[in-house]
């Protein structure tokens, strides 16, 4: 059956464990961390709301941390890293990691040399400045180079959107190898930038995207890298919308909750100034 995860970072004047806490209240059942939220230093805080919530890890990326596992310069930040995921891999219960390939500066060689010395399964993920035929062949050069620890390829729909176009979004599907495909990025963009809006506040087609999904039997991890626009209540609709395709327990479970807890929650987040 398919993982259904949620992006978590901070948001506004809430922190990381602010909204793995409600995440636990919603019914959420996997979270996808980044070192934006997580590092050594708040790392016991989250832990201890953490719960049984699963997770996926996105390593750094240049569009939000500046640097990526290949820029030769990072090496410090990337020590840190690594020392985060290997130290609380099982603590965290990571069920893989999330890496780009190349962006900027950065060198191959040494993508691969951080890589291996993660202790966790790593998926590579599309993104707008790759051809499909350059991913593919990056994919295939990581394979040899990675070898057991390389555990497939990430599909981001918007990042397929923004690079092949309204009409040729779904094509990568057609051209990777499908069967190791092993997570999937779902949001909603606008014509030219990767906006990551929940679902309806853009321009995508998420009912291709599982109607395509479901015709290919995925059953692994769907992740909605959704940020809170045009709400934090969006979120949860986006989440809802994937469960009730790919696991209606999940999400007549998360409904109900959402039904009985979100006055209590709005109260909450209008102590924030969150509406």
């Amino acid at each position: 059956m398919v993982v259904i995860g949620q992006t978590v970072q901070h948001y506004k004047s809430l922190s990381i464990e602010h909204l793995l806490r409600f995440s636990r209240v919603i019914g959420l059942e996997c979270v996808e961390l980044n070192p934006q939220g997580v590092s050594l230093d708040n790392i016991d805080s989250v832990l201890s709301v953490l719960g049984n919530l699963k997770v996926t890890f996105h390593l750094p990326i240049v569009g939000i941390e500046g640097y990526d596992f290949s820029f030769p310069d990072a090496k410090a930040k990337i020590d840190k890293v690594v020392s985060l995921i290997n130290g609380y891999k099982s603590d965290l219960g990571i069920l893989l990691a999330v890496f780009h390939p190349i962006e900027g500066k950065g060198n191959y060689d040494t993508l691969v040399e951080n890589l291996s010395r993660l202790d966790v399964p790593l998926v590579v993920e599309n993104i707008p400045i790759y051809s499909n035929e350059k991913f593919l062949e990056l994919y295939t050069h990581l394979k040899e180079d990675l070898g057991a620890q390389l555990k497939g390829w990430l599909f981001d729909l918007a990042h397929s959107y923004l690079k092949n176009g309204f009409n040729k979004m779904f094509e990568l599907l057609d051209v990777m190898p499908v069967d190791e495909l092993e997570e999937v990025h779902l949001s909603d963009c606008t014509a030219n930038e990767d906006s990551h809006y929940a679902f309806g506040a853009g321009i995508l087609p998420i009912d291709d995207a599982i109607r395509k999904l479901k015709g290919l039997n995925y059953d692994k991890i769907i992740v909605n890298e959704v940020d809170a626009y045009p709400g934090i209540w969006s979120v949860i609709d986006s989440y809802l919308y994937v469960a009730k395709h790919f696991n209606k327990r999940l999400y007549y479970r998360i409904l109900a909750r959402k039904f009985f807890v979100k006055p209590l929650v709005q109260r909450k987040l209008r102590r924030y100034n969150i509406r």
